[in-house]
């Protein structure tokens, strides 16, 4: 039996390590019915791994769960999907070639004499997308929709599922402004029908605009839990991570100067660049010992754009130029060779997840390290040096990369062209899924390659990000640089208003 009057949720003393270093400690925190709860804090700080024990991931630990007042201890998402708790996480899991109503119904499709009973199914799919404001033909091929969709039909998806809590993991990490707006509309009426909904994200506006109550995590802890009306984004960023990290949260709050370097030698000249549809006519200059940000909207061709420049993507149209040699990148192979490094928006096609710290740093130079055998003390202290110059958290190079949280691993990303920096680095969403001060770190060291008279272009979704690490700013709309921020000024706003 369960109590109806005792919260959806609750978190005793519960406690949790790894490999001796200590996740989370003694964190106590409390869910309540048609409440959507924001949690906020740095990566490495336990959100995740709180997460991963509440829906079930994460099995071993100390403390207690209950839901509806019933003490519980899964075993497994099964167990915990069973219980009611649906998770939505920030690398989504639809399967694009298959259609919206497939999607939604994924392992529990209606059947008739042994057969898919189709019509059911669209039918149904329908209905249930209608009940929460979602308006698609449920007949369309997933893939086909924007990111916005795809996010509010794997939501719907986890509420088709039964789940009376569910968890949101970094849900507006890639959507544009009307998208979030979408987002929030339904995750209101999901309130409204009173379930609960953990709402976990680095976007600080986000939170505050959507979230009911706060709760800051710091190294392992809960810092504090207040009503959002009550608090402000200044009150979150020293929640977070204390004092004494002014340059980057003004990035927040107000505008900021910009410095061009025009008398600097060119290092990369793009013109006329265009890839299909997904851009066109894109040209620019990048000079030595400087960042240029490019920003826009999702879906501008920020992703295309960043491809072609590290030879992912051919390029229809236009040249690439490096030292004044035009570029013919047939490969990524091409762009290594003329100098060319890429960190891209998604971790997951250049880590080893499987494989721990310091392959995952070491792997882009084992030709340097030795030619003829591997050389694991040599690596091991590369790795150990990039650990400790990016904070990365635990600080172990055996620590297998998949146990990071997501930040930590963008981190080791961008290691891997710290030991032998190229001449230019491309970075697509350097910082997405990081938090504040990670994403500082981010910016130290990419203000350090630019001192050290790299060339470096920034594309990014988040108007924070490029404006901590630009020196000169380009705005996408559309497939096309739309305006150019060059010195002077410059606030989150005007980026918004010019994309």
């Amino acid at each position: 039996m369960t109590d109806e009057a005792a919260p959806p949720l609750e978190i005793h003393g519960i406690s949790k390590s790894f490999g001796g270093v200590a996740a989370l400690r003694d964190v106590d925190l409390v869910l309540r019915r048609g409440e959507i709860h924001g949690l906020v804090g740095e990566n490495g700080a336990g959100k995740s791994t709180l997460m991963k024990i509440i829906a079930g991931v994460h099995s071993q630990y100390d403390g207690r769960m209950t839901i509806d007042g019933q003490r519980v201890h899964f075993r497994s998402a099964r167990d915990a999907l069973a219980a009611g708790i649906g998770m939505v996480h920030q690398e989504l899991s639809v399967v694009p070639d298959l259609t919206v109503a497939e999607n939604v119904y994924l392992g529990h499709q209606p059947m008739c004499a042994g057969f898919v009973d189709w019509r059911a199914m669209f039918e149904g799919a329908h209905e249930h997308l209608a009940s929460l404001g979602i308006d698609v033909d449920p007949r369309a091929r997933m893939g086909a929709l924007a990111i916005g969709l795809q996010q509010l039909i794997e939501l719907a998806r986890v509420l088709f599922s039964g789940a009376r809590i569910v968890i949101l993991d970094e849900p507006t990490s890639a959507l544009s402004p009307p998208e979030v707006h979408r987002l929030f509309e339904v995750l209101r009426g999901v309130r409204a029908s009173g379930r609960s909904i953990i709402f976990i994200s680095h976007f600080l506006d986000d939170v505050l605009a959507i979230s009911d109550t706060v709760t800051i995590f710091r190294n392992g802890r809960r810092i504090a839990t207040e009503r959002a009306d009550r608090i402000d984004k200044g009150w979150v960023i020293e929640s977070m991570i204390g004092r004494g990290h002014e340059e980057l949260e003004g990035t927040y709050t107000h505008a900021i100067p910009l410095s061009s370097k025009p008398s600097a030698p060119v290092v990369m000249a793009v013109r006329g660049l265009g890839a299909g549809r997904a851009f066109t006519d894109v040209s620019f200059d990048v000079r030595a010992g400087e960042v240029l940000g490019i920003y826009g909207f999702m879906g501008c061709g920020l992703v295309e754009l960043a491809r072609a420049l590290f030879g992912k993507l051919r390029s229809d149209t236009g040249t690439l130029s490096t030292d004044g040699r035009v570029l013919r990148l047939r490969s990524t192979s091409d762009a290594r060779r003329a100098g060319i490094a890429f960190v891209p928006e998604s971790r997951r096609s250049m880590l080893f997840y499987g494989e721990p710290v310091y392959k995952n740093m070491s792997i882009s130079v084992l030709g340097r390290i030795g030619r003829m055998w591997l050389r694991p003390s040599v690596e091991r202290d590369m790795a150990r040096r990039h650990v400790e110059a990016l904070s990365i958290r635990p600080p172990l190079v055996d620590t297998l990369l998949g146990s990071l949280s997501g930040g930590n691993q963008q981190k080791v990303a961008l290691a891997k062209w710290l030991t032998w920096p190229p001449k230019m680095l491309v970075l697509s969403e350097p910082t997405r899924g990081m938090d504040v001060g990670a994403k500082e770190d981010v910016v130290r060291i990419v203000k350090g390659l630019r001192d050290q008279g790299l060339g470096v272009v920034v594309l990014s979704t988040e108007p924070e990000t490029v404006l901590s690490l630009a020196d000169r700013i380009l705005v996408m709309k559309k497939g096309r640089v739309v305006h150019e921020f060059a010195d002077g000024m410059v606030s989150k706003d005007r980026l918004l208003e010019a994309a």
